[in-house]
């Protein structure tokens, strides 16, 4: 392998391992909305206060955060595994 090709499969080896941590912490990140979401807004105060507005809209801003922050992380996950699949092809291509 030439030393540009070993370059760019380490940056994209290093940029997928950095995809997938994000991934892994924006479901940290949901979990703790979720939790947070449970403790809230899901008893029986909370559903009350939320029926009359005197939450003010939060318990629908935190699940539509939840749901973005959701979707941003699974992206991230998808594509640093495609970059790392796209990086080990890259090598066994040029093994051969």
């Amino acid at each position: 392998m030439g030393t540009g090709k070993t370059v760019l499969v380490t940056v994209l080896v290093i940029t997928g391992l950095l995809m997938l941590a994000l991934s892994f912490v924006a479901s940290i990140v949901v979990d703790t909305i979720d939790q947070r979401i449970a403790d809230e807004c899901e008893d029986e105060t909370g559903t009350i206060g939320e029926i009359i507005g005197a939450d003010e809209g939060q318990c629908q801003d935190g699940r539509d955060m939840r749901d973005r922050v959701d979707s941003i992380g699974q992206m991230i996950g998808y594509l640093g595994a495609a970059i790392l699949v796209i990086s080990v092809i890259m090598v066994a291509i040029r093994k051969r």
